[in-house]
């Protein structure tokens, strides 16, 4: 320390003070760019991030309040009932009919449809599973001479 403040009074008073505005000038550079714009930048991704993570939560909740109604109106529509009830009242309710149904063990049972839209059969599926509580466990669609109709055996169960 004693070296630099020998070697900086060789100059005249100006010379020393724009020397030493010069190096503070040089630390605040310094300072800026290895502490605080790194900083800034991390707090801006953080900024990003979160804000993507609230949009994220803020449709979760959308779809926890959805699946919550989606949930009621279910148990709602005689979701209690026996398994060939729920079946009778979801093919009732989509226009479909039922070539033949034979119930199995374990609360099981095997369905045939023959001669249906695949849209029409398509939406009854997924409203046996998402409004009604019936699980699929084994689908056969055989195409018929019908454009766009079906036949389909089934073997479901209610849990």
């Amino acid at each position: 320390m004693e070296k630099l403040l020998s070697s900086l009074s060789k100059f005249n008073r100006t010379e020393q003070m724009a020397i030493l505005a010069g190096v503070l000038l040089l630390v605040l550079v310094l300072v800026w760019l290895i502490i605080i714009a790194p900083l800034s930048h991390k707090r801006d991704l953080l900024l990003v991030s979160t804000n993507a993570n609230q949009l994220s939560l803020g449709k979760v909740q959308l779809l926890a309040s959805q699946y919550d109604i989606l949930n009621k109106q279910s148990s709602q529509s005689g979701n209690g009932g026996d398994l060939s009830g729920v079946i009778d009242a979801s093919m009732r309710e989509s226009g479909m009919n039922m070539s033949s149904f034979t119930p199995g063990a374990g609360g099981e049972a095997r369905v045939r449809v023959d001669k249906v839209s695949s849209e029409v059969l398509m939406q009854w599926l997924f409203d046996l599973e998402s409004k009604y509580h019936v699980i699929i466990r084994e689908l056969s669609i055989t195409s018929t001479n019908d454009v766009g109709q079906v036949s389909v055996n089934l073997r479901l169960a209610k849990p």
